[in-house]
């Protein structure tokens, strides 16, 4: 397409790399997305509390990227995992592996805003949002008062965690409460953290996972409420789930991965408008006249015209009279179905009578047939007999 026309080329990748350069060196706008990544520096990343628990609340650190049912645990040292993300919606592999997990005395912490499928249905839980603004500026979110958050320990009882209108807020609106204790709670008596035995485990279920978010972390006096929730966990080895984030970035692909980036993305878009407005400007202006192709002619009448001239004018008229009675006897053989190597009377009988024609016309065609085939010379008259007298035949014939 672009033969003969580097040019182009060179502009398509000019305008390319200036769009990239520009969106790469613009401010960025703060990504709010809640991804809940170890990596993510952004307002609902975890690089801040990830890092923070390095050597402060286990001995051990470690990120699980793969399910459950394939994770491997040392059975003597004493394990708490870390699931935070916006949704959860475990298979049954999955819950299986939880169980087998807890059994063996370990700990499981939980933090999603929504939880569904078997898991809730296994533990009869059933989550609702207290609020959740989807089309309100996040500016506007940030300065209005949310919830605020108490837990039960005396020790902090009488200090609740203000949270704005950003952080998205969930509660339990129904579980088992002869199974599950209440560990911390908001806006008359709605539960966000509970906590049960399972087997010689504990399990930890909490909603609301922005709270571990970097907005309310780093420089945050909502952070001892993180602190507080950490300590709980009684462990030798930490574990950070990744595998389960909405976010996962094992999950992108090239496509993903341009899409998601502004300047990648207008780029990409730019070129492909670019490319479609070549193909309609500059295909139209190169495209070539389609030729007539002619109507194949029938040379058969052609080539028979040809043979007939050369006849005439070589004035063999022996030699088209054999021609014509050879292909007169052919035609009687397949009509009548009859031999002709013997003109007798017997024949002319059977000729007469299949073609319908008197006994005494067959006889004087085939008599002067007989006599032209042999080697004598021919006139220009006898010839034209002969032609009218097969052509007679054949216009009164039956067949």
């Amino acid at each position: 397409m672009f033969k003969g026309n580097k040019k182009f080329i060179y502009i398509f990748c000019g305008i390319f790399a200036i769009v990239i350069a520009v969106q790469y060196f613009m401010p960025k706008p703060t990504n709010w997305a809640r991804t809940y990544l170890s990596k993510d520096k952004s307002p609902f990343g975890c690089f801040a509390i990830y890092n923070l628990m390095d050597n402060v609340y286990s001995k051990g650190y470690l990120i699980n990227n793969k399910t459950l049912y394939n994770l491997n645990t040392d059975s003597s040292k004493k394990t708490s995992i870390i699931i935070i993300d916006d949704k959860l919606n475990f298979n049954k592999n999955d819950i299986k592996a939880i169980f087998e997990f807890l059994n063996k005395g370990n700990t499981a912490f939980i933090s999603v805003n929504q939880f569904s499928g078997a898991f809730a249905d296994t533990f009869h839980l059933q989550t609702s949002y207290d609020y959740n603004d989807y089309f309100v500026s996040i500016d506007s979110l940030i300065k209005k008062d949310g919830i605020k958050i108490k837990l039960e320990a005396e020790n902090l009882k009488n200090k609740p965690f203000l949270y704005s209108r950003v952080a998205v807020a969930s509660y339990f609106k129904k579980f088992d409460t002869s199974r599950f204790k209440v560990l911390a709670q908001f806006s008359k008596n709605k539960a966000c953290l509970i906590s049960t035995s399972v087997g010689k485990g504990k399990l930890y279920l909490m909603t609301m996972p922005d709270v571990f978010g970097n907005y309310f972390v780093v420089d945050n006096p909502n952070r001892f409420l993180v602190y507080a929730i950490l300590s709980l966990l009684k462990n030798d080895v930490l574990i950070w789930d990744e595998y389960y984030k909405t976010y996962n970035v094992s999950n992108y692909s090239f496509i993903k991965f341009i899409l998601e980036n502004d300047s990648l993305y207008a780029a990409y878009l730019l070129i492909i408008i670019v490319l479609i407005f070549y193909m309609i400007f500059e295909g139209r202006r190169r495209q070539r006249a389609i030729p007539i192709v002619e109507t194949p002619k029938n040379s058969t009448l052609e080539f028979v015209n040809v043979v007939s001239h050369v006849y005439y004018n070589s004035k063999n008229h022996q030699s088209i009279a054999a021609e014509k009675i050879r292909f007169f006897y052919e035609t009687v053989r397949a009509k009548f179905q009859v031999n002709t190597n013997k003109i007798n009377g017997e024949f002319l009988n059977e000729i007469s009578t299949l073609s319908g024609i008197e006994i005494k016309m067959v006889k004087q065609l085939f008599t002067y047939c007989e006599k032209l085939r042999e080697p004598i010379e021919i006139t220009e008259n006898e010839l034209i007999e002969l032609n009218r007298q097969i052509h007679n035949f054949n216009k009164n014939s039956l067949r």
